[in-house]
């Protein structure tokens, strides 16, 4: 690029110029070099005044502090209080003792000085590694709860490597641990020599499908003296009582290869008399149900049983070896729906159920497509496919026929989700005379017009009237109504003012005095549905559903009590 004559010229200039201003400028700096000097000592003086007023204030601010309510807590109700505050956020625990950390000295001091508040272990794809090792040294020798989520990304298996290696020497002194463990066949073959003597829970959980070319004798023949809870995913292990010995807790899922025969089981249970929950869901059975049904042994302590995802003949066979009189919660779900009367509820196992079936308070059937299964939590909670309607009457009467006399009537809640209207009027059909049914609960899709109209006005059985559901006390409807489902729901409501006497039979039907409508989950108070209630859907229909349900009857919107005169009410408790 060519530069022109004029701008050469310029450039002296310029280069004077700027020489000539840094010459002056030089001269005032000699010139103030003692103002300057005295503003730098003012500055240090200042400073040094800064400082006494922050040691000041810190003085003061720590007299105050002792003041403070909570720190005239003795220091172990402290600690208590931390380590609540440490256990609610159980992935963030380095969050947590940093913020404590930070509020005084005392505090500092208190958790630094406290093992008991460093020995919760847990490791995700968040926590830094530099963490897990400052919690081991702060720990000391106090009993450690492993923790272990990394389940995938990038660098996962070097991560989990790193992570293994740091707590598998502290395994003496773990007491609880639980890991999700990728390459489970490799990464856990060191736990075969570990000692674990404190060891009280253990859950094991692999990653994937991994390849076993044998067991994972996770305890080298010596388990933990102490060790109460136990669960395995995917995990196949010696099935001996040397492994499972003295458990409260025993949970076994998927495990498909090398699972456990059925003598084996019945050998490992009596070796935990006082098991207090077992769990077994998705296991292959070496050898099926071939092995022959054992006289019933007692287990005096269960109180929880889960039988999932197997075939029903092994549920079938495990029932008839049990006998748990205090078993009050569980779940049996067979891998294939087939009628509970050749599976379920047969002679073989008839001593598991006939002690608690005389107990139960409640019952409920859920028609619907569906699995077939049967639950309990202190009440029966029966489910049954929409097809086997038929065999859900024959389940009910086995229930309500209780071994023991003069037992009360069990209340009964019908769920029905089925989108079908001809099935689902078929359910009420079946159910209909069910003086236990005291609730119905209409799900999202069920159509409602149909079975309103059943359960206003009945039907015809053999040429007389048949009022559905005498007992009926409460009725759930997630869905959005239309006029004709309006117009028949208040028929219901209508037909059950008192007692009603049919013209061939007495029968009674009690007043509805419980509806619930909408989806049912809590609606906070800036939703459209609650802040357009008065406008749009008060008074209009909803006022005579609520006169019709009584002064001592409830209306529900969307999880709101609606008052007599249209005031939508909190439900005092519910946190949606």
């Amino acid at each position: 690029m060519q530069v022109p004559d004029d701008a050469n010229d310029a450039f002296p200039r310029i280069l004077q110029t700027l020489a000539d201003l840094m010459s002056q400028h030089k001269d005032i700096r000699v010139l103030d070099e003692s103002t300057l000097s005295q503003c730098d000592e003012e500055l240090d003086a200042l400073r040094s005044v800064q400082r006494q007023l922050e040691r000041r204030v810190a003085l003061v601010g720590q007299k105050r502090n002792t003041f403070a309510p909570v720190n005239a807590l003795p220091p172990e109700l402290l600690v208590t209080i931390f380590k609540t505050i440490i256990d609610t956020e159980p992935f963030q625990v380095w969050c947590d003792h940093e913020a404590l950390m930070l509020v005084c000295h005392h505090w500092n001091h208190l958790l630094n000085s406290t093992p008991s508040l460093w020995t919760k272990i847990q490791k995700n794809a968040e926590t830094p590694d530099a963490m897990i090792t400052r919690a081991l040294e702060m720990s000391k020798d106090s009993p450690l709860e492993i923790d272990y989520r990394v389940t995938g990304g990038r660098g996962a298996l070097e991560r989990q490597q790193a992570f293994l290696s740091i707590i598998f020497p502290h395994a003496h002194r773990w007491r609880k641990a639980a890991l999700w463990i990728q390459g489970a066949a490799q990464a856990l073959e060191p736990m075969t020599t570990l000692s674990t003597p404190l060891l009280e829970s253990l859950s094991l959980w692999a990653i994937g499908d991994p390849a076993w070319d044998e067991p994972l004798d996770i305890f080298g023949g010596r388990p933990p003296p102490r060790l109460q809870e136990l669960s395995l995913d995917r995990i196949p292990v010696p099935w001996s009582p040397k492994t499972f010995y003295n458990l409260k807790a025993l949970e076994i899922t998927s495990i498909e290869h090398l699972g456990p025969s059925l003598d084996q089981l019945f050998t490992i249970l009596p070796a935990s008399p006082s098991l207090e929950s077992l769990s077994i869901e998705n296991v292959t059975f070496s050898g099926g149900a071939s092995a022959p049904i054992p006289n019933p042994f007692h287990m005096p302590t269960l109180g929880k049983l889960s039988l999932r995802e197997l075939p029903p003949e092994i549920i079938s066979r495990i029932l008839a070896a049990i006998h748990a009189p205090e078993c009050k919660s569980g779940s049996l779900r067979p891998a294939v729906p087939l009628d509970p009367f050749q599976t379920l509820f047969i002679p073989d196992v008839s001593h598991f159920f006939d002690h608690f079936r005389s107990g139960a308070r409640a019952s409920s059937f859920f028609c619907g497509a569906g699995e077939v299964g049967l639950s309990w939590v202190g009440q029966w909670d029966i489910s049954l496919e929409v097809e086997n309607i038929r065999m859900a009457r024959r389940v009910l009467d086995w229930l309500f026929v209780s071994p023991e006399p003069d037992s009360p009537v069990v209340p009964l809640r019908l769920t029905i989700s089925e989108a079908d209207p001809l099935l689902t009027e078929d359910i009420l059909a079946v159910m209909t005379d069910v003086e236990a049914v005291y609730r119905v609960e209409f799900g999202y899709h069920a159509p409602l017009a149909g079975a309103l109209g059943m359960l206003a006005n009945g039907g015809l059985e053999e040429g007389r009237a048949r009022r559905p559901c005498l007992g009926l006390k409460e009725i759930s409807i997630c869905k959005s109504l239309d006029d004709d489902e309006w117009e028949n729901l208040l028929r219901v409501l209508r037909s059950r003012q008192g007692d009603i006497k049919a013209k061939d039979d007495d029968q009674r039907l009690n007043p509805l005095r419980s509806l619930e409508l909408g989806e049912g989950w809590y609606l906070e108070d800036e939703d459209p549905l609650i802040t357009e209630f008065k406008s749009i859907h008060w008074p209009n229909r909803l006022e005579e559903v609520r006169r019709l349900l009584g002064h001592d009857g409830t209306l529900r919107w969307y999880r709101w009590n609606v008052a007599e005169d249209g005031t939508l009410e909190e439900q005092p408790g519910y946190w949606g």
